[in-house]
């Protein structure tokens, strides 16, 4: 169907002083027109959000033992304190629950030589035109890290519902590695450059990267909210 001016549309002259849906600040052009989103002229800009965080998880190696009996135990802990076949079920009170332990003996900890610690690498991505790589951690405190794989490992990269932006594919990933170390990290050591997950990409998204010119980039009409503006006013 064909589009009329949006003047027509509110009754207003076609080239009236106020002209809904121009801008207020772009010489009477188009909002947004021209305005490219960062694209692959610039690797580090592909970025639409990038999110990667350590977790630990700490087993301090603290175990409590339930010493057993000293002697042969003729009831156990519970919180009947009748049987319901009693005959005198009726006319028995003031029992109310049993909170109490029949035997009292102290419980022993023992705890581990060393305590140990698992370390949880997740995350998201989305990226255009590129897959996302997927991070991973190599030492922890100097000490090498060991991928644990009691905990589950996944990670994909896939095409995003909707899958690309004005024909480039967008990709996006997500993550969730553990690991682990043979022995302690050196405690007030500061990690190396390949003991941490590299800062977010996507903050190097900037507006003066171009898309190729023969490219077209997506661009948004201006709302009708706009106000009249011409030069040098």
């Amino acid at each position: 169907m064909p589009f009329r001016d949006t003047n027509e549309v509110f009754g207003l002259p076609r080239n009236g002083p106020f002209q809904v849906g121009r801008g207020d600040g772009d010489n009477d052009e188009e909002v947004e027109r021209g305005i490219g989103v960062p694209w692959t002229r610039d690797s580090a800009a592909s970025y639409l959000y990038y999110d990667c965080t350590i977790g630990i998880v700490l087993d301090s190696g603290i175990v409590v033992h339930n010493r057993l009996p000293q002697v042969n135990p003729s009831l156990v802990d519970t919180l009947a304190t009748i049987p319901i076949d009693d005959p005198r079920l009726d006319l028995i009170t003031g029992f109310g629950v049993n909170i109490r332990c029949r035997d009292q003996y102290q419980d022993i900890i023992q705890r581990m030589g060393h305590a140990r610690y698992w370390f949880r690498l997740w995350g998201r991505a989305m990226r255009v035109g590129y897959q996302v790589p997927i991070p991973g951690i190599k030492t922890i405190g100097r000490v090498p890290a060991i991928p644990y794989d009691r905990n589950p490992q996944w990670a994909y990269n896939s095409i995003a519902p909707g899958g690309n932006y004005s024909g480039l594919i967008l990709w996006r990933a997500a993550w969730s590695l553990w690991y682990t170390t043979a022995v302690q990290p050196q405690p007030g050591s500061m990690p190396d450059t390949q003991s941490i997950p590299l800062a977010d990409p996507s903050a190097h998204i900037h507006g003066n990267i171009r898309p190729p010119d023969e490219m077209q980039a997506p661009y948004s009409r201006a709302d009708d909210n706009a106000s009249p503006y011409s030069q040098g006013q």
